[in-house]
């Protein structure tokens, strides 16, 4: 499990950097918007993660989300609990300048209408929007981010195993769209990233909050409700 763990945390580093390049090219808002199901059984769990990613994609193409948004990373979360699955899907979302100030303002409950209509059913939703803001304390997630960087070398040198799960279908867990994808189809071309903090813009404090919020994401399925490389016993 830890292996996923070590891809969420890389996805967090990555994802900071890519922050810092876009607000210093454009001048754009960010949310995180989580997007789930509450309360589902195994057995139907492939189903509802099929209808779930269905309806993301059906979701992008509303028109009040499409004008207001400039593309996302999302990633897919499931956590199991007990006999029932929490499946989520973490998104990274960069908005127009605008977006607070004028009619392309999504409020919550029209994220969660958007979401219903969507996926086409109206029980177990989950909905969790925020504005990314610079009010986070940055010498502490700086602090966070080098931790997490010793953590990273110790986990590269120890031998880490994938576990697998049987009753989970593969699919494609993260995903970068329009302007994100091209930032990130650049960093591609360019082999611009080395991860290290001489590498992150750590006076970015949009990015720095960000990042707190993306250690507790995780690709795929597991069952801690944190992040193991950030437990009481490492930090």
């Amino acid at each position: 499990m830890l292996v996923s763990w070590k891809r969420s945390l890389q996805l967090a580093y990555f994802n900071h950097y890519m922050i810092t390049k876009v607000n210093k090219e454009k001048q754009v808002n960010w949310l995180i918007v989580e997007l789930g199901l509450d309360n589902v059984t195994e057995e139907h769990i492939n189903q509802e993660l099929n209808n779930m990613l269905i309806g993301f994609n059906r979701l992008f193409k509303y028109k009040s989300i499409k004008e207001a948004t400039l593309g996302y990373f999302r990633m897919l979360d499931i956590v199991k609990s007990g006999d029932r699955y929490y499946p989520r899907i973490h998104i990274l979302l960069p908005t127009i300048k605008s977006y607070f100030q004028g009619r392309y303002y999504i409020k919550y409950d029209n994220w969660v209408s958007l979401w219903s209509k969507a996926l086409d059913i109206e029980n177990n939703l989950f909905v969790k929007v925020k504005a990314v803001n610079s009010k986070g304390d940055d010498r502490a997630i700086i602090m966070k981010m080098k931790k997490g960087l010793s953590l990273f070398d110790e986990a590269a040198e120890s031998k880490l195993s994938a576990e697998k799960n049987t009753h989970i279908a593969s699919r494609r867990l993260i995903g970068y769209s329009r302007l994100l994808k091209d930032v990130m189809d650049q960093f591609e071309i360019d082999n611009s990233f080395d991860l290290d903090m001489d590498t992150l813009y750590t006076e970015d404090s949009i990015a720095n909050c960000a990042f707190e919020s993306m250690l507790e994401w995780h690709p795929g399925l597991r069952e801690e409700q944190n992040n193991p490389f950030f437990s009481s016993s490492n930090i």
